[in-house]
């Protein structure tokens, strides 16, 4: 339900920006969206189209080209689908046009776009506290994060050690117990040395020295090259080639050759120097990314490059050997040196990508997997792309095989797919109405999710959420078909174990909710108690509570409401029901449509707003306030939540009010048809009695619809589909369904009709009062008691008896008179009149109201209660006269002043 609160809440505000207030509404529109929703693939085909379609008919095609380019090189996720979306806006010319005339007013706009003054982004973007004030260690963090963003803003990147600093901060706080290692200084930062490193030392102020090349002869001058050609390729700046770096530590080195150098020489130079570019980028990234703060998928990558630098290294050994015995020319070097300018290449731009792409965990086994598929026909490259791949995925595939066979999470460095969130705990799911334990507590992190396991991604965090579940029952869990998952391009083995453990946690965490805590007695308990299934604990707690029920909700004592419950349970049917203990009394000091404004708000900017307010209905009744509410204990409380639970109260509260009417009216009733069998009743006071019967017509059938109509099918529903679910989301999902449909089919969804129910409701109430001061002004002379129960002098004697029959005779002669003349009144004929028109204007504004939304929004069970409430067609009669009473009061000048006969607009739509 949040869900389509969440998309509700964005087409509204999707429709304000666009101002597009004159189509669909924002719930058709977010009914469309929920219905139509499907996962995007995209293929190299559709996004290579949609880039060629945008660059055609962009204004700086170049531009646009390069920006793609540079987000793809960083790994940008669902840069793709952005531009799938854009290319698909651009081929669609009305949705084009509307976003170009609402561009067109750039006041909106200019508040939403943030502008940076030249110089001042710093200022613009931080507000920077008075001198000497004093901060709180959470605004002085807050303060931190903003300055940090600003300079990343301001600068392009942040440095290395700034990076690492972040990192190691964010680790830290989501670990506080567990210790980052740090590295030794001489390694890094300020203090570190530039020669312990098997990268150049990039010193500028080197210099050629030494003899010239161009006065030695050819031979020697191969040979000199040739040593330093392999000094060059270990990362050692040699006599003749010197190395600088680029523009910065990713960029191409540049190697400056000594001008005497034989041209000869130096083109062969040339052709070899790249590898030493590409291992000085190698070195420059295992050297950083090894340490801990960037995470174990990096160091698993830096240490499978390690391992093949050492074997280049050996090899470098072994040429330099055959040099040295003076069989190693430097056309043989180059020759030799060729399969390793590929591989150096290889590693170099995986090197390059990871770190501009400021990947980490899962992003980096995406781009190693996208890499091996690209590399279809390059063997050397695949093959090298495998093997990084294989030994970076070990780390997260251990991570992943501990979260799907135990439940549990093991990530220190922020690197697997799915995120704890401690804040959620299990306890808050009975204190928090808004709390989504389930849903918020262990979430998926999208840019973590390695691209061959998105498929998966969604089994993966059930999985391991059920298990979780199971293991904070205090049940053990242990997968007996636990075995390592290996990554492979091509056998993807690890999707069969993973869809195994999910049919066992699946089936583990169904079993223990149903037949271990009896998932199903507990809400057929609930039932009975907020859907009125047993309702005759709740007619004798109401004869014992109606005194209460008429007191402020601040004189009320809560024990004794307490204890007056337990008394009706123990009384009752409830009796039999062994969780009867659980249910409990709450007075809330807001009504049943402040409820609802607080339920609708749930996950939207309303939110916050909504529960900041004070109550403001601190006048409300006992009958008001009253609710109940009920203890549910974990795992149940994952289905029973108090999202939930509130929407079991908001049934409750209609149902219970619903009961006090039907209380009144027949209470009136039952008093005045005694009234009618003593005595005459003139047609003036049928008349209020016919406004009572359609009173009690109104709330019996429309607790009929509710009770019959409503809940007891989507009850009979719900329990089938628990009989064919196969894991707990399935649970979720059909309980949902079955109060969002009770909600719905009450009119509890709308606050238009709800609020138009509740007049009808008040005037009820309030002729149920009007009737019984009339009762009460009559009843006078009848209060008296008869004879037998006034005597205890034994039976009564005949002429006691014609002396009582009497007195009743003259009492009833009284009693009618006086009803006579109270009834005929003008005060009594106006207050009948008014309750009449009111009641009847109200009812038939309902209707139209229900039968519109019937009819446009296709809720089609509300067909029935317009057919209870209006059977013979009554009031659609009586609507039927005022539309044409009001057709024909319009003149013929007034049509004539119009440019155009204008159709008279019907109580429906005036009312829609």
């Amino acid at each position: 339900m949040s869900d389509e609160f969440r998309i509700h809440h964005c087409a509204n505000q999707l429709i304000y920006l666009l101002k597009a207030s004159e189509g669909q509404n924002a719930a058709e529109i977010s009914d469309l969206l929920l219905k139509n929703r499907t996962p995007f693939r995209t293929t190299q085909v559709n996004t290579h189209t949609a880039t060629v379609r945008i660059s055609e008919n962009a204004a700086k095609p170049q531009e646009f080209i390069n920006k793609y380019e540079e987000l793809k090189a960083k790994n940008v996720r669902n840069v793709d689908s952005l531009v799938y979306l854009l290319s698909e806006i651009m081929e669609n010319k009305e949705i084009k046009d509307t976003l170009v005339s609402c561009a067109d007013d750039k006041g909106d706009a200019a508040k939403l776009i943030p502008h940076h003054p030249p110089g001042g982004l710093g200022s613009s973007l931080v507000t920077l506290p008075p001198s000497g004030s004093k901060l709180t260690a959470q605004e002085l963090i807050e303060l931190r994060s903003n300055l940090e963003k600003a300079a990343i803003t301001g600068t392009g990147q942040l440095t290395a050690e700034a990076i690492r600093k972040m990192l190691h901060d964010r680790h830290q706080s989501r670990a506080p117990n567990h210790v980052v290692p740090s590295p030794p200084p001489w390694l890094v930062g300020p203090m570190k040395r530039r020669h312990l490193t098997y990268d150049f030392p990039f010193d500028t102020s080197t210099q050629h020295t030494g003899t010239t090349l161009g006065n030695q002869s050819l031979r020697l001058q191969e040979q000199a090259v040739v040593r330093d050609l392999l000094a060059v390729l270990s990362g050692i700046e040699g006599t003749h080639i010197l190395v600088r770096q680029g523009d910065d530590k990713y960029s191409p080195r540049r190697f400056i050759l000594e001008p005497t150098m034989d041209v000869s020489l130096a083109e062969m130079v040339n052709l070899v120097v790249p590898i030493a570019s590409s291992y000085s980028i190698v070195i420059g990234f295992i050297e950083e990314r090894s340490l801990f703060e960037y995470g174990k998928v990096n160091h698993a990558l830096c240490s499978a490059m390690k391992t093949i630098i050492r074997e280049y290294q050996i090899n470098l050994a072994q040429l330099d050997d055959h040099r040295r015995r003076g069989d190693l020319s430097l056309q043989r070097l180059v020759f030799l040196l060729q399969p390793v300018l590929r591989q150096m290449s290889v590693l170099s731009s995986v090197a390059i990508a990871v770190e501009r792409g400021n990947c980490l965990g899962g992003s980096v086994l995406t781009l190693l997997h996208k890499r091996i598929m690209g590399s279809v026909g390059d063997k050397v490259a695949e093959q090298l792309y495998t093997y990084l791949a294989q030994l970076a995925n070990v780390p997260y595939l251990e991570m992943l095989e501990k979260w799907i066979y135990k439940g549990e999470i093991v990530d220190y460095y922020s690197e697997f797919l799915v995120e704890e969130r401690e804040k959620f705990s299990k306890d808050k799911l009975l204190q928090d109405y808004n709390d989504q334990y389930w849903e918020s507590r262990y979430t998926l992190c999208r840019d973590r999710i390695p691209v061959y396991l998105e498929q998966m991604a969604d089994k993966i965090l059930s999985t391991g959420k059920y298990l979780n579940v199971v293991h904070e029952c205090g049940k053990t869990v242990c997968f007996p078909g636990a075995r390592e998952i290996v990554y492979s391009p091509t056998k993807k083995e690890y999707v069969k174990q993973i869809e195994e453990t999910h049919s066992y946690a699946s089936k583990l965490l169904l079993d223990l909710l149903m037949n271990e805590h009896n998932l199903a007695a507990r809400l057929r308990s609930v039932k009975s108690y907020f859907l009125l299934n047993e309702s005759d604990f709740l007619l004798h707690f109401m004869d014992l509570t109606e005194t209460e029920m008429k007191m402020r909700m601040q004189d009320i004592m809560p024990n004794r409401l307490e204890t007056l419950l337990e008394l009706a349970l123990r009384t009752s049917t409830s009796e039999r029901d062994p969780y009867k203990d659980d249910l409990k009394i709450v007075l809330l000091n807001y009504d049943l449509i402040t409820q609802l404004v607080r339920i609708l708000s749930i996950d939207t900017v309303e939110e916050k707003v909504v529960k900041s307010l004070d109550p403001t209905e601190l006048s409300l009744s006992g009958l008001e306030s009253f609710a109940l509410d009920y203890t549910v204990h974990w795992p149940l409380s994952l289905v029973i939540s108090r999202k939930a639970l509130t929407k079991y109260q908001m049934l409750f509260r209609h149902l219970f009010y619903c009961k006090h009417v039907e209380r009144q009216l027949r209470n009136v009733w039952i008093r005045f048809k005694s009234l009618k069998r003593d005595m005459a009743v003139s047609h003036k006071f049928g008349k209020a009695m016919t406004i009572l019967q359609r009173m009690l017509h109104f709330i019996l059938n429309f607790e009929y619809y509710m009770m019959f109509e409503v809940l007891e099918p989507n009850w009979n529903t719900l329990e089938k589909n628990l009989k064919t679910a196969v894991n707990v989301d399935e649970v979720l999902d059909f309980h949902t369904d079955f109060l969002r449909q009770s909600l719905q089919d009450c009119l509890l969804t709308n606050t238009d009709l709800l609020r138009l129910l509740s007049k009808l409701l008040m005037l009820c109430v309030a002729f149920s009062n009007f009737m019984q001061s009339l009762s009460r002004q009559v009843d006078g002379p009848m209060l008296e008691e008869k004879l037998e129960h006034m005597t205890l002098s034994g039976p009564p004697t005949e002429d006691e008896k014609r002396m009582e029959s009497d007195r009743l005779l003259t009492a009833t002669r009284e009693t009618s008179t006086h009803l006579e003349d109270l009834t005929s009144s003008e005060e009594h004929l106006a207050s009948v009149a008014t309750f009449e028109r009111n009641f009847s204007t109200v009812l038939k504004q309902l209707l139209q109201d229900i039968a519109f939304i019937s009819r446009e929004q296709g809720q089609h069970c509300l067909f029935n209660i317009l057919h209870k409430l209006d059977y013979n067609g009554f009031y659609q009669s009586q609507i039927i006269e005022e539309e044409e009473g009001t057709a024909d009061s319009t003149t013929a000048t007034d049509l004539i002043s119009k440019h155009h006969k204008q159709p008279s607009p019907t109580l429906s739509k005036q009312n829609s």
